[in-house]
């Protein structure tokens, strides 16, 4: 009996449920590949989001010894260097206090780099086995970190204690340049070369550059960077003087000037936009739908797959249900004054 019932079911029922089981296996193995194919991701995503962390936290670690280094190179500064014998004043004292300033705000900053380094390690550690989220945050922090910033301004103020540095020697060979070049306007002054109509003026140019360098000569060691400044007027005004004005530059007519935007132009900055767009949408959100769609499509399989063998009791369900309506239609058209008429409660004693 046993043995019929199941020759029986495995040729009558066999065929009902092949189609909807070898759909719910063919989208678990999809959802399985998808799940690989996730982890893969989240794998590659951590082994790069761990080399950028690793050469984030050696270029912060030598951002920070480049930072000591500049900060004791600048306070050792007017005691080291053997040229200021005298305290700065001017553009100098300038200068060296805006790197003071500069230094001061740059190790604040490296600070805060170092709280992105405290977070971005926090979110690789809570990563879990499929998530990409918390690494896709950290790669994000490490990227906005502003440690390439940092590094540029510290350049700069390398190169501004450079210019404190060598500002006695640069001003001083600045100085043997203009007298020179003064020397070298008396002796056209002299000899006639220039202009006779405009003598007076250039003599009065060349007197006036003369008291300018012994100025600057007089605050070159307290002030060599502003004593430089004033150097490079003077031998501006002395190159007028020896070259004729430099030629004007174009300027195109009514009616005949350059050509405005195109419209090859505007595509450009279309196709740019269109680039930029693109690019923020990442390949981890493209695979989180392709799952989700394959999760629904799993679960509609196996409700198709379960359908016939609950059909006989939604079929039962529903004709007790067409039953008892029509039973109850039939009650109220038969009896209609035990539906309308009002009942009578009983009266409830006061106590």
């Amino acid at each position: 009996m046993l043995r019929t019932s199941i020759v029986t079911w495995s040729l009558i029922g066999w065929p009902e449920i092949k189609l909807p089981l070898g759909l719910i296996l063919l989208f678990g193995l999809l959802g399985l590949v998808a799940l690989i194919v996730l982890y893969q991701r989240r794998r590659q995503l951590q082994i790069t989001v761990e080399e950028q962390f690793k050469q984030f936290r050696e270029r912060a670690v030598g951002l920070m010894d480049q930072l000591d280094s500049l900060r004791q190179r600048h306070k050792t500064l007017p005691s080291t260097d053997p040229d200021f014998v005298e305290p700065m004043t001017g553009a100098t004292l300038a200068l060296y206090d805006q790197v003071s300033a500069d230094l001061e705000r740059m190790w604040e900053r490296w600070l805060a780099v170092m709280e992105v380094w405290n977070q971005a390690e926090q979110r690789m550690r809570s990563a879990s086995t499929f998530g990409v989220k918390p690494t896709e945050e950290a790669r994000e922090l490490l990227a906005g970190g502003g440690l390439e910033d940092l590094i540029k301004q510290s350049s700069l103020c390398e190169a501004s204690l450079d210019r404190l540095n060598l500002a006695h020697e640069v001003a001083r060979k600045s100085v043997r340049e203009a007298r020179r070049q003064l020397s070298l306007v008396e002796h056209a002054l002299e000899g006639g070369e220039l202009s006779s109509g405009a003598s007076d003026l250039y003599r009065r140019e060349a007197r006036l550059a003369q008291r300018e360098l012994d100025d600057a000569e007089k605050i070159l060691t307290a002030d060599p960077i502003g004593a430089e400044e004033r150097i490079g007027d003077v031998r501006r005004s002395l190159a007028d003087v020896q070259h004729q004005p430099s030629p004007r530059t174009y300027q195109p007519r009514d009616g005949f000037g350059f050509p405005s935007r195109s419209v090859l132009d505007d595509l450009a900055v279309a196709a740019s936009r269109l680039q930029t767009l693109a690019s923020n949408l990442r390949v981890t959100d493209v695979v989180a739908m392709l799952i989700k769609g394959w999760v629904l499509l799993w679960v509609l399989g196996l409700f198709l797959a379960i359908l016939p063998a609950l059909m006989p009791l939604i079929l039962m369900f529903m004709g007790f249900v067409v039953i008892a309506s029509g039973l109850r239609v039939f009650q109220r058209m038969a009896m209609p004054w035990y539906w309308y008429e009002p009942r009578r409660g009983k009266r409830r004693r006061p106590w």
